[in-house]
């Protein structure tokens, strides 16, 4: 028996409420990650490619169902800082260009909101505050039968 585990932690894209067939209300949050290499030449940073040149962006998406969808559509939104863990599914998909791509699906997830620092006041180590959370983060079953919805599209979610 195998188990895997995934977490990504970066800026909430703009969160996605959709309710399936059944009535269950949920919330898609998705996060991107694009990796970033020195260039040795000009010794700048740069976007990662594949070989034919295209930037490889990895997303990631994990849904949340009724009161925790809720909860999170309250406190969620582009450009939260977020820490998603779970288990992960591939989900290979072909873009609105034609593209084959994939991405993530966070199965059984869990979300922990991470504060940042204000921009405001003078000086560091000033903190806002950032929304609670229950303990252990909060969980959300991801392989609803129920639950509609499939593929990412080319768009960031």
């Amino acid at each position: 028996m195998s188990k895997a585990s995934f977490s990504i932690e970066g800026f909430a894209a703009e969160p996605k409420q959709r309710t399936s067939q059944n009535g269950k209300r949920m919330l898609d949050i998705s996060v991107a990650h694009t990796e970033r290499r020195k260039n040795k030449q000009s010794g700048e940073w740069e976007n990662a490619t594949d070989r034919d040149g295209n930037e490889i962006t990895l997303w990631a998406r994990a849904t949340f169902f009724d009161e925790q969808a809720d909860l999170l559509a309250q406190q969620v939104a582009k450009g939260t800082l977020v820490r998603i863990e779970g288990m992960p599914r591939l989900n290979a998909y072909v873009d609105n260009s034609g593209t084959a791509k994939a991405s993530i699906d966070v199965q059984f997830a869990s979300l922990s909101i991470i504060p940042r620092a204000s921009s405001g006041g003078s000086g560091g180590g000033s903190w806002a505050p950032a929304p609670q959370q229950s303990q252990g983060g909060f969980q959300g079953a991801q392989n609803d039968p129920g639950a509609s919805g499939g593929g990412f599209d080319s768009a960031p979610f």
